[in-house]
């Protein structure tokens, strides 16, 4: 497959020109004409990218690439050391964020909520126009131990639960990673608890006062699955290997 044909793919498909994110979406180190492995990693960490060129892969697909704010960047330092591998190895990185946050299909909140058993039946949390948020309504209540239980099975990583009002749940919201900023949107949208990845301070007083219960488990865990996932189709689509890797994060 031609690395073009790559980035041309991906970005159609998660539509990543729609969103204004905090970082390029699609090719953000270019490397050989030519892929035949492609590795997929949660975080373009200096121990992923080498774990990616040890395997021979001429492609490495994230969702936490390299270049974020301002793309004048000096290559020096920790950036220096993640380019360095990806450079010798004539090895491509693609980044896609945002784009494969809100994916219906293939991002981290749809994933996610498929891992648990949901199905999406709406979106929530607009930034610059874009709705990053999933939710999924369950047909009778679920008790919030229950999900906790469920979550905590399905990405393998303790939850830390922020309390909200009611002991049952049945309106579910989904923002992977650093989405506790969206709590209050998710109850402003009707959310019982919110599932992310990470709690602030001011999460657990939010949470109280909103009556959204919020569980956190994890921001590399809850981003974990879906990267891999699309890994393997679009390496099963173009007959490509597919490489997962996953560097352990407790955080």
């Amino acid at each position: 497959m031609h690395r073009d044909d790559l980035q041309r793919h991906c970005s159609h498909l998660l539509d990543s020109e729609r969103f204004h994110d905090y970082c390029p979406n699609g090719l953000q180190v270019e490397g050989g004409e030519t892929i035949s492995v492609i590795a997929t990693a949660c975080t373009a960490s200096r121990a992923a990218i080498e774990a990616a060129c040890a395997g021979g892969a001429q492609a490495l697909l994230v969702h936490h690439g390299i270049i974020w704010g301002k793309a004048a960047t000096p290559i020096t330092g920790m950036l220096k050391q993640r380019l360095a591998p990806l450079l010798a190895a004539d090895c491509s990185l693609l980044a896609y964020h945002l784009p494969l946050d809100a994916h219906p299909q293939y991002g981290n909140n749809a994933v996610l909520l498929h891992e648990l058993g949901l199905n999406v039946d709406g979106s929530f949390g607009l930034y610059h126009g874009q709705n990053i948020g999933l939710f999924a309504n369950l047909q009778t209540e679920m008790s919030l131990a229950e999900l906790s239980q469920r979550l905590e099975v399905a990405v393998s990583h303790p939850v830390l639960h922020c309390p909200g009002a009611n002991a049952n749940v049945q309106r579910i919201g989904m923002v992977t990673g650093g989405g506790q900023s969206l709590l209050l949107d998710a109850a402003a949208a009707g959310c019982d608890v919110l599932i992310t990845g990470e709690a602030s301070e001011q999460t657990w007083h939010e949470a109280q006062e909103s009556g959204c219960h919020c569980l956190a488990a994890g921001h590399h865990a809850t981003e974990s699955i879906a990267i891999h996932r699309l890994g393997a189709s679009i390496a099963e689509s173009f007959g490509l290997r597919h490489l997962p890797i996953d560097i352990p994060n407790p955080v």
